[in-house]
This record gives C-alpha cells, sequence and structure tokens, in this order.
C-alpha cells in the first residue's frame, strides 16, 4: 500500500513540475516574442531598416523586396507601419505567436535562430484572416 501511494505521489510530483516547467517558458518566451515586437516597431519608427529587417522570416524579406522592387532595408521604411504604442498583448501558441496593439497585430514564428516577425502591419477583417501590410509569401 505504501508503495502505491509512493508512486502515486512521485505521479503527481512530476506532473506538477512539468507544468510548473512549461508555464515558465511560456511566461520567458512571451518576453522574447514581446521584445522583438517591439524592436522591430522601434526600428522601423528610427528609420533602421537593417533593424527592422533583421527581425523578419527570410520569406517575408524576399516578399517584401520582391513585390517594392527595392531592397527590404530601404522598403520596410516605405511600408508606413502604424506606430505602437505600449507593450502589446502577448499569445504564445508553440512556435507561433502574436502581440497585439491598439493600431497593429504582428505575428511572429520561432526559427532555428530564434523568434522572427512572419507579418506586421496587420488588421483583423469582419470575416477571413487578418489584413497585413507586410506578409511573407
Amino acid at each position: 500500500m505504501v508503495g502505491r501511494f509512493r508512486t502515486r505521489c512521485s505521479g503527481i510530483a512530476l506532473a506538477v513540475l512539468c507544468v510548473a516547467a512549461l508555464a515558465g517558458c511560456g511566461g520567458s518566451q512571451d518576453e522574447t516574442v514581446r521584445d522583438l515586437a517591439r524592436h522591430f516597431h522601434d526600428a522601423v519608427a528610427a528609420g533602421d531598416g537593417d533593424a527592422a529587417c533583421d527581425a523578419l522570416t527570410h520569406a517575408t524579406r524576399y516578399e517584401l523586396s520582391d513585390s517594392a522592387g527595392m531592397s527590404c532595408e530601404q522598403a520596410v521604411l516605405e511600408e508606413h507601419l502604424p506606430t505602437v504604442i505600449g507593450n502589446g498583448e502577448v499569445s504564445v501558441f508553440g512556435t507561433m505567436a502574436q502581440v497585439d496593439y491598439a493600431a497593429d497585430t504582428v505575428f511572429l514564428t520561432r526559427m532555428p535562430e530564434g523568434w522572427r516577425i512572419l507579418a506586421a502591419g496587420c488588421m483583423p477583417r469582419a470575416t477571413g484572416p487578418y489584413d497585413c501590410t507586410l506578409k511573407g509569401a
């Protein structure tokens, strides 16, 4: 009887530790995602196209420069992305995330090199997907 109780307690303790570890990871991911979205918007506002493009996925960089007919560093500054205020509200879903500001929603993905922005300048539509100013293919 004691052996079964000890096994049950060990299983419960392991489950609690796993939940705590996952909760801790989510919190640290929230901060990383929020910081990248903020860094991107700050770079655009400061006219730093290099820093802004460094935050984007390769596909988003390519789509932006291809559709604009100029380098990503130039094109990202021509997109007239909204100015954001505050830190935004973060939602992380495994390898995908979004940061919601009053004037913008930024979508991110976790890549081997870290979090990168898939789309920005996004506003919800009444129906269907978000309408995004800047997005990958």
